[in-house]
């Protein structure tokens, strides 16, 4: 055996240290780098095990309940419908595991436990720093209304939400149970602001909620009940300020300017207006499809759907359609009392994005399935289905005319058809087009698509796209419509262009006016253009059923609690789940997910109720754990804090864990086995 202290393991002492400080710098920005260093640190440690025979590993008191996991893991894996997936997965969240134990090791002392958690939070903020630059980005250019997120720096916004939660709540019992002076005090303070900062650009009501729920604990344990009156106000400003928007305008459009004439305020949320001769369709939402009068802007009828209304055009004759936000048809007509009679519903087969009339036929696209022609509105079963790869190819955008199909894809791809009979015939040309392209705006065989460089205008030659012109005084272009020869452009900096074509294909002088809003929806009709503004709390919307986040998760929660009556010892095994979902959704539940947006749920579906019983043991004791930390080192300078922190993070794991997959996700579990091993090395090595 090697004594520990020759130089080979030394220099394996310092290689650990070194792959630990990669680790703790990366557990916010870098999934990558960051499980190179875990690996590594963990490798590191065996070897130097092997090589001196001193086994450094210590007992934490989760070790029944990992074998009660792994034990669990292991049973739905032999019961499960897809074994070989449900192996690989059981692998990955074993591997992880050792995490707590690895930085139990490598945080040997207390002061050397104490430098990690100031490296960690100092990376953590560095990172956040960052983030808050590309949010103000996101936000001058209005993407937060338009997206309802922020920016995907580093990870997906949720997750990284959930990130700062915790090292939120951890400078916040710093700030009320540390006695530090007032450098040290400022400094914790500026950090916990720009943290603050940081997750409220998240945009995501995951991290706040646990952030909220963290908070709450801290303030509960260290007993600072006066705390609690400023979040309670802070949070019932929260509501009062953030107030919902729901607007009509309407300008006349004279001499190239514009001219109010009207705003009008609805109950619900205006998403879009549908022109129809004298009378204009306003989709409210849950305040139904509003029929108005467009001569004095009057409401003549409402008609109510099952779910809101996101789209509604005449489609032949006396039939007219509309679409749910559920992707739902419905097919109707107008009676001899001019007012709409449902006849049927339909629905296309895959995830419907976008849809066109055009050729008196109905052409919908969903992004995961292809193109889908209804031709005949008295017989729906009159359809056509095209499924070749770019017409599959996660499209979510399509225009038709006479002569072309034009489609955009969710990955910027552009893709052309000839149609002949008004049928698909051979595809044109293919375009890959800029990231940054927000806007696709085709008419009469000309294409609009706006990216970095401004307007770009193409032609449909017969075998190719052709660009013609760029206009590049107009930038951040996301919506447009058309009236005659002129098109409107609106763009996220609130002003609204307005643009013709000249004969030589050319942009033509264009003019430019300040709206002082981001519409949600425009459209033209004669001279006049209408305007749809909808703004929505984010906090409110923690209660909007139709909100697609919400919608989706109710679904999927639905679908699963399914499953696990059809699997309820063992569940199905802890696999993707997206193949099952889609046979235990209903017809008209489109979004596709590999997981139940919920732990639990999640939970009871993998591993059934064996399972589920062995994480909520797990779980518990480590809750536990981290409260006992806390009343250990209660009157320990820092460590007191950090555990009273690290327990309010916990909690907000599992508050967050309500309507996510943390669980699952491995930049969250990571970061909760590395604040619980650092609980236990402060706990054990106390100065």
């Amino acid at each position: 055996m090697i004594e520990p202290n020759s130089k080979l393991i030394t220099a394996i002492d310092k290689l650990i240290y070194f792959f630990s400080i990669v680790f703790l710098c990366t557990l916010t920005n870098s999934i990558f780098l960051n499980q190179i260093g875990y690996y590594s640190a963990l490798i590191l440690i065996i070897v130097r095990f092997y090589l001196t025979g001193s086994n450094p590993f210590r007992k934490t008191g989760l070790e029944y309940a990992f074998l009660f996991y792994i034990a669990a893991e292991i049973l739905s894996t032999v019961f499960s419908v897809n074994p070989s997936q449900s192996f690989h997965n059981l692998l990955k969240r074993v591997f992880l595991i050792p995490i707590i134990y690895t930085f139990i090791i490598s945080a040997s002392d207390f002061e050397r436990a104490k430098k990690y958690v100031v490296i960690y939070l100092s990376a953590a903020i560095a990172t956040m720093l960052i983030y808050i630059g590309a949010s103000y980005k996101y936000f001058i250019n209005s993407f937060y209304q338009l997206y309802e997120s922020g920016p995907s720096t580093f990870q997906y916004p949720i997750t990284s939400s959930e990130l700062m939660s915790f090292s939120l709540i951890i400078l916040f019992a710093f700030l009320i149970n540390e006695k530090l002076n007032i450098k040290l005090r400022a400094l914790t303070l500026i950090a916990f602001v720009i943290n603050l900062l940081a997750l409220a650009a998240t945009y995501k009501r995951t991290g706040w909620l646990g952030a909220a729920a963290g908070i709450l604990l801290v303030i509960l344990l260290s007993r600072k009940w006066i705390l609690l009156l400023p979040v309670i106000l802070l949070v019932a400003v929260s509501f009062f300020i953030e107030k919902n928007v729901s607007k009509i305008t309407i300008y006349d459009y004279k001499q190239n300017n514009l001219h109010f004439i009207e705003e009008l305020k609805t109950d619900g949320r205006a998403y879009s207006i549908f022109p129809s001769d004298s009378i204009y369709y306003v989709s409210d939402f849950e305040n139904g499809l509003l029929e108005f009068n467009a001569s004095n802007n009057k409401i003549m009828n409402k008609y109510n759907f099952e779910s809101p209304v996101i789209k509604f055009q005449k489609w032949q004759d006396n039939f007219y359609v509309a679409n749910l936000i559920d992707t739902r048809f419905v097919l109707m007509n107008v009676n001899h009392s001019k007012k709409f009679n449902k006849i049927t519903e339909f629905l296309t087969p895959g995830f419907l994005t976008d849809w066109c009339k055009a050729n008196k036929f109905l052409y919908a696209i969903d992004s995961d399935s292809g193109l889908t022609i209804f031709r005949d509105p008295l017989n729906l079963r009159n359809k056509l289905r095209y499924t070749d790869k770019a017409i599959t190819n996660n499209n979510v955008k399509i225009f038709a005319d006479s002569s072309f199909l034009v489609l955009f894809s969710k990955t910027k791809i552009l893709s052309v058809y000839s149609l002949k009979n008004f049928l698909p015939e051979k595809i044109l040309d293919t375009k890959k087009f800029s990231p940054k392209s927000d806007l696709v705006f085709y008419k009469d065989s000309k294409i609009i698509v706006s990216d970095e460089n401004g307007l770009n205008l193409y032609l449909i030659e017969p075998n190719n796209i052709e660009l013609m012109n760029t206009e590049k005084n107009i930038r951040n272009a996301y919506l447009a419509t058309s009236s005659n020869e002129k098109i409107f452009i609106a763009t996220t900096k609130k002003y609204l262009a307005q643009v013709e074509i000249s004969d030589s294909l050319k942009f033509l002088h264009s003019s430019i006016s300040y709206l002082g809003f981001v519409p949600t929806s425009i459209i033209s009709q004669d001279s006049l253009l209408y305007f749809t503004q909808v703004k929505r709390s984010r906090l409110l919307s923690i209660f909007d059923p139709y909100l697609p986040s919400n919608f989706s998760r109710l679904a999927l929660w639905r679908a699963g609690l399914l499953i696990f009556r059809d699997h309820p010892l063992f569940g199905v095994g802890d696999i993707d789940l997206a193949n099952l979902y889609k046979q235990y959704k209903r017809d008209f539940d489109k979004e596709i997910q590999g997981h139940m947006h919920n732990n639990y749920i999640h939970l009871l579906v993998t591993l059934g109720l064996f399972g589920f019983i062995a994480v909520m043991f797990l779980l518990v004791k480590i809750f536990v754990i981290h409260i006992k930390n806390y009343f250990t080192l209660k009157d320990i300078p820092f460590a007191s804090s950090y555990a009273l922190g690290a327990s309010g993070a916990f909690l907000a794991f599992l508050v967050s864990g309500l309507t996510e997959w943390n669980f699952g996700d491995h930049e969250i579990i990571t970061m909760v086995w590395f604040l619980l091993a650092i609980g236990k090395s402060l706990s054990q090595t106390l100065p």
